[in-house]
């Protein structure tokens, strides 16, 4: 019985670490939306994260991967953005993406056509599409790069995206659109 409980404790020390060691550590970022509410984003912690509040314009937060692979453009809003209470509903940024893609992304896109899909987290939600850029050059015959562009809301605040990566369904994508799913508002 013994020997049962050190082989479990030496494989308790060196397995659980080994396995945690695949896991990224994460930080999370917080974008102050003036005095509206807080937005946190849990990102790897090796990530670059900058955020600018200018004065009559949208909080702008950007968050990329140290490869420069995977880049998250976020412009952040709040229920009463300008001179009016705007609470924009979910059928509201299904139409306002479904616009915005169609006119700036579907014609010069390998697609030709917008896919809307749903991003869902614990505490955001929201729709989005995703592109493959047709007109790039690529490095790599094959290699594209690829945006998926949204919306997302979590409480009264809510904003626009723009996820890109250099794979449409890949694990940038999956990794990325994981930090989307992260945000949420804190008081």
């Amino acid at each position: 019985m013994r020997q049962l409980l050190l082989v479990m404790t030496v494989l308790a020390w060196v397995i659980f670490p080994a396995l945690a060691a695949d896991v990224p550590a994460l930080k999370t970022n917080s974008v102050a939306v003036d005095n509206k509410g807080m937005l946190k984003i849990a990102a790897p912690r090796d990530w670059t994260f900058g955020k600018t509040n200018l004065p009559g314009a949208p909080v702008y937060a950007v968050l990329s991967s140290p490869s420069n692979t995977i880049g998250i453009d976020m412009w952040i809003y709040w229920d009463g953005f300008g001179k009016t209470n705007s609470k924009p509903t979910q059928a509201d940024f299904e139409q306002i993406v479904s616009n915005i893609c169609a006119r700036t992304y579907e014609p010069n896109s390998v697609e030709r056509k917008t896919v809307l899909e749903t991003l869902q987290g614990p505490a955001v939600t929201g729709t989005f599409a995703r592109f493959t850029e047709a007109n790039w050059m690529p490095m790599v015959k094959g290699d594209y790069p690829n945006i998926a562009n949204g919306m997302f809301r979590s409480g009264n605040l809510w904003g626009r995206f723009n996820l890109v990566t250099y794979d449409k369904d890949g694990p940038q994508f999956q990794q990325g659109l994981k930090i989307l799913e992260s945000i949420r508002r804190e008081p």
